[in-house]
């Protein structure tokens, strides 16, 4: 088959393998509104809009240090100019909108990379064995969970939890879970839809976290808020970059596809590359693929993201800015 016409005949055969490696990373909205003690009405709208810009601020960079960062002491200084919008939320808080265009140019003004809108998704997993107690990976004390979820929607970090799991999946998970074997519970997490797993144990008076993923895998000692910001930081270290916040799409040309099973192994690399949440195929011309893909950073982020699959730097390209890759045999 001639590679121009891959596009019409293959498009439909690989397009439902293509998008489904790669669904777990999802759009998060509120990324630009930050929720503070106050009062909507309150005259004192500078250090409101002020504590609740360093909410967005942090969120956006994917560091938890943006907040006392001295270089962006003059952002906090005139949180008014980024301001758009004040709501009364729960009782006793109100809800500061910031306009995104402003706000990321800004940023990026001020060095800062951003992480994009579309994130993984991470799996909690509890265990507190009890006596007593049936052992359960689908039971979370509800006070721990709240704060888990509080401090991951402060961070724009989404999550997913085990109910949803089959139970004849997830039982024998268990026995893992207790011994802190975090590559099976990984592999769980991904046949559940998401990205990267976060582990809790509670055994005797301490509380240990660990997870492993997208951000790799890191470990936790302590309250389970700081061990979500910690997570938190170390996804934004992996996936913020300066072009992200503007963009989100990269063009991507992969040479050396000559036949069926080429387009097949340059898309599924493409698609099961930690941040990448599309992949759309624009154009086939001689041996080369043209795709577009939402990536969660920049182009030198996919290329370490492809490092190990058969996707390699294309040496004989041009140097136009572009990503440009080679599919090795």
């Amino acid at each position: 088959m001639h590679p121009t016409a891959m596009p019409r005949r293959l498009a439909l055969v690989f397009s439902g393998l293509v998008l489904c490696a790669r669904v777990s990373a999802v759009p998060v909205e509120g990324l630009y509104e930050g929720t503070v003690p106050g009062d909507s009405a309150s005259a004192g709208r500078t250090a409101i809009a002020a504590e609740a810009l360093k909410q967005v601020v942090v969120r956006l960079t994917g560091r938890q240090s943006a907040a006392t960062d001295p270089a962006l002491a003059s952002l906090y200084g005139d949180p008014i100019r980024f301001a758009s919008t004040y709501r009364s939320a729960a009782p006793g808080e109100v809800a500061v909108g910031f306009d995104a265009g402003s706000l990321d140019t800004a940023l990026l003004g001020a060095g800062q990379r951003l992480w994009g809108r579309d994130r993984p998704v991470t799996l909690v997993l509890v265990v507190a064995p009890r006596p007593g107690v049936l052992p359960s990976l689908a039971t979370v004390d509800p006070e721990l969970r709240r704060e888990i979820e509080r401090t991951a929607r402060e961070r724009g970090l989404p999550l997913a939890w085990p109910g949803a799991i089959d139970a004849a999946a997830l039982q024998p998970r268990y026995g893992d879970a207790i011994a802190g074997r975090l590559e099976p519970l990984l592999a769980l997490a991904r046949q559940s839809g998401a990205d990267g797993v976060l582990l809790g144990r509670v055994l005797g008076a301490g509380v240990t976290w660990a997870w492993s993923g997208p951000a790799g895998e890191g470990g936790f000692a302590g309250a389970a808020a700081d061990a979500v910001r910690a997570l938190a930081d170390r996804y934004g270290a992996q996936f913020a970059s300066q072009s992200a916040a503007k963009c989100g799409a990269l063009a991507v040309t992969v040479r050396g596809v000559r036949d069926r099973a080429g387009y097949a192994a340059a898309s599924q690399a493409l698609a099961g590359a930690e941040g990448v949440s599309d992949v759309a195929l624009d154009e086939a011309k001689g041996d080369a693929l043209a795709f577009r893909l939402s990536f969660a950073g920049d182009a030198a982020g996919l290329r370490q993201a492809l490092q190990g699959s058969r996707l390699v730097p294309d040496d004989e390209a041009p140097a136009d800015g572009g990503v440009h890759l080679v599919l090795r045999p």
